[in-house]
C-alpha cells in the first residue's frame, strides 16, 4: 500500500505466526466446532484489514485456547504426545524393543525420544542428559530398574508405564511369589535367605534339586539350579554372602521350556512356548527357540488376576507347565517384544503405543 508504514519486527512475526501457523488450524478446526471456525476467520478477516493486529491476534489466540481446553483433538493437532523410554543409554542401536516403540509411535506421530541412564544426571537445576536439561512429557515408559534416576525421569511425566511404584515392587522376585495368586496357576514352594542357610534344611522343605533366583535379575541371569551341596556352596563363592536368594522347588515337568504371554491392561494379546535345548532355563536372551501358542482360558484369567493385583499396564508373564496346572514363574515388568512379535506375528508394540495414545485423546 502506498504511503503504509512497513510493519515493525515484532508485528511481522505475528503475521508471519497468523498466516503460517493460526489459519491452517483454523480449517482443521472445522471438523470439531464450525461456529468457532467461523469465529476465527471473521476475527482473522478483520486482523488482515485495519484492526489493530495485536488485539486480534490474543484476540485468535485466546478463543483457540479455549476451544481446544474442551477439544482434546483440536489440541493433539497443535501438540504431539511426547515420552521418553527410560534404558541403560541414549543409543540403543541393536535393542528390538525400543526400536519397535519409537517405530510405532512415529506411526502415530507421537513423540517418544530414548533416555539412557548412563547419559543423564539428576542435578539441583533439573534432569540433565547430554549437558541439556529434559522438559517435562505426556508419559514414560519404564525399561531400567535400578537406582533413583528412573525416578527423577518419571516425576517429569504426566503418567509412567508401568506405574512407577508398582514398577518398584513388582521388579523383585520375592514380592511377586508372596504377593500374586489365581485359581488359574500354583506357586512353586519357596524360602527367601542367603547363601548362608544350611543346605540340608533348604533340601528339606524345598527337595532336590531346588531353583536359586537372583531377587531382581532378568534374561536368565542370576537363574541356577542347585543338584548337590557342591553346588549350593558355589553361590558363596560367586557372590556376596549377604546377597537374598529367592530358592523355589524345581519344577520337572518344564524342564528347558515355559510359556509367555502378553499381558495388555489384564488382556492376554499374545502368547509363545519358549523351548532351550540343554538348559533348563527357557530364555530367548539364551538362545531359546519360540512358537505361537493359543491364548486359553485360563491364560485370560490369570491375566485379568495379576493386572487386578498390581495395576501394572504392560507385562510378560511367565508360567511353568505342571501336572495339573501352570506353576507360576515369575512377571517382568520390562518385558521384551523379539520374541513373543515373531512368534505370534501380532504387533504387539502398536497394541502397546495405542494404549498409551487412547490415554490422552
Amino acid at each position: 500500500m502506498s504511503g503504509s508504514k512497513a510493519p515493525d519486527f515484532d508485528t511481522y512475526e505475528l503475521l508471519r505466526a497468523t498466516h503460517y501457523t493460526i489459519l491452517p488450524n483454523i480449517c482443521i478446526s472445522w471438523n470439531y466446532h464450525p461456529t468457532f471456525m467461523l469465529l476465527c476467520l471473521l476475527l482473522y478477516a478483520g486482523y488482515c484489514s485495519f484492526f489493530n493486529r495485536r488485539t486480534i491476534f490474543l484476540a485468535i489466540l485466546t478463543t483457540f485456547c479455549y476451544v481446544n481446553h474442551e477439544n482434546t483433538e483440536i489440541t493433539r493437532c497443535l501438540m504431539p504426545i511426547r515420552g521418553y523410554i527410560i534404558e541403560k543409554y541414549n543409543t540403543m542401536t541393536n535393542a528390538y524393543t525400543c526400536n519397535r516403540l519409537v517405530q510405532e509411535a512415529s506411526a502415530l506421530d507421537m513423540d517418544l525420544q530414548i533416555v539412557g541412564i548412563h547419559d543423564t544426571v539428576v542435578s539441583p537445576h533439573g534432569v540433565i542428559n547430554h549437558g541439556k536439561i529434559l522438559e517435562p512429557v505426556d508419559f514414560v515408559i519404564n525399561r531400567y530398574k535400578w537406582g533413583r534416576e528412573k525416578d527423577a525421569i518419571n516425576a517429569l511425566a504426566t503418567r509412567s508405564y508401568n506405574p512407577l511404584t508398582a514398577y518398584n515392587i513388582y521388579i523383585n522376585k520375592f514380592e511377586q511369589v508372596r504377593r500374586l495368586h489365581s485359581k488359574a496357576f500354583l506357586i512353586p514352594k519357596y524360602l527367601l535367605g542367603t547363601s548362608r542357610l544350611p543346605f540340608s534344611s533348604i533340601v528339606e522343605q524345598l527337595g532336590l534339586p531346588f531353583v536359586g533366583k537372583g531377587l531382581e535379575s532378568s534374561m536368565g541371569e542370576e537363574i541356577v539350579c542347585i543338584r548337590d551341596k557342591a553346588s549350593y556352596e558355589e553361590l558363596s563363592l560367586n557372590y556376596p554372602s549377604s546377597k537374598e536368594w529367592l530358592f523355589e522347588e524345581f519344577i520337572s515337568e518344564s524342564y528347558g521350556r515355559d510359556l509367555r504371554f502378553y499381558s495388555i491392561r489384564g488382556e492376554a494379546v499374545a502368547c509363545m512356548q519358549r523351548t532351550s535345548q540343554g538348559d533348563f532355563r527357557a530364555n530367548v536372551a539364551l538362545g531359546a527357540s519360540v512358537k505361537p501358542s493359543p491364548v486359553t482360558s485360563g491364560i485370560r484369567t490369570i491375566a485379568a488376576d495379576i493386572y487386578e493385583q498390581t495395576g501394572l499396564d504392560f507385562l510378560g508373564i511367565d508360567l511353568l507347565f505342571g501336572r495339573e496346572k501352570p506353576y507360576f514363574c515369575e512377571i517382568n515388568v520390562m518385558p521384551g517384544l523379539e520374541g513373543i512379535e515373531k512368534a505370534s506375528g501380532i504387533n504387539v508394540a502398536g497394541k502397546i503405543i495405542e494404549t498409551i495414545q487412547s490415554d490422552f485423546t
